[in-house]
């Protein structure tokens, strides 16, 4: 059995705390409640979501190689995306989750299973492959941040504008090419964000490898039993603010 950390653990906890506190605030502008959508909307709320987003899914690449049995993982998480596409689209459309978040983690799981078996061994008998892939990976993330938004690159300087023809239909926008008209409250396309995945996961390994690890084992107690259940309170917490904040939003 592979050991955990319990840093990690802790760390996945405070993003899902995090995250929580978020889906709160945007629950409640949902329902008129406080948050108007110049707040939501503003700087200081779109920080706050890329924080969470950043952190959960590289810690997500990092804990790739803590885990066993990555198929059923990758399946089960994808599969998870799966249902709640499907239960948004048909009960909350104006809420509705494509391509969210699970689906992107499940299919970056998936992927990373040839990735790992192909550079296991000799590779990681050095410490610098993983040092240059963890670079090579975030570079490749910052490179393709804007790829939803028509370009590569970054706006002032190494812009690459992408033909106009690419952005069409649900399979291109999976993979980034994000289509006209198209909606999603929650929306990680394959690209960038599979490369800011790759890059936890390289980071597990320059951190092994240079056994750093030990420094991993301190965690704060209930957050990192919150980080170790986080599939499960990821799924469940929209579901109990919105009925929350719908009572709430009646009585008012």
């Amino acid at each position: 059995m592979k050991k955990r950390y319990d840093l990690i653990d802790s760390l996945r906890g405070l993003a899902i705390i995090s995250m929580i506190g978020f889906h709160a605030c945007f629950i409640m502008n949902y329902f008129g409640i406080l948050i108007s959508d110049e707040t939501l909307f503003g700087p200081l709320f779109s920080v706050w979501e890329r924080s969470i987003c950043i952190s959960f899914i590289t810690i997500a690449g990092f804990s790739f190689s803590l885990g066993h049995d990555h198929i059923r993982s990758g399946l089960i998480v994808f599969g998870w995306g799966l249902i709640i596409t499907i239960v948004t689209c048909l009960f909350l459309s104006d809420l509705r989750i494509i391509f969210g978040v699970l689906t992107l983690i499940g299919s970056s799981i998936l992927l990373t299973i040839p990735i790992d078996k192909l550079l296991a061994g000799k590779l990681f008998g050095t410490k610098r492959p993983g040092v240059v892939l963890f670079i090579v990976s975030l570079l490749l993330f910052l490179f393709t941040y804007n790829i939803n938004k028509g370009y590569l690159g970054f706006s002032s300087m190494l812009r690459i504008d992408l033909p106009g023809s690419l952005y069409s239909g649900y399979a291109a926008t999976f993979f980034g090419f994000m289509a006209p008209g198209f909606y999603s409250a929650d929306y990680f396309s394959l690209f960038p964000w599979f490369f800011l995945y790759l890059s936890g996961y390289f980071l597990h390994k320059i951190i092994t490898g240079y056994s750093l690890d030990r420094f991993l084992t301190k965690g704060i107690p209930f957050v990192k039993v919150m980080g170790r259940h986080s599939l499960p309170i990821y799924i469940i917490h929209p579901i109990v603010l919105f009925i929350i904040f719908y009572c709430i939003s009646t009585v008012l």
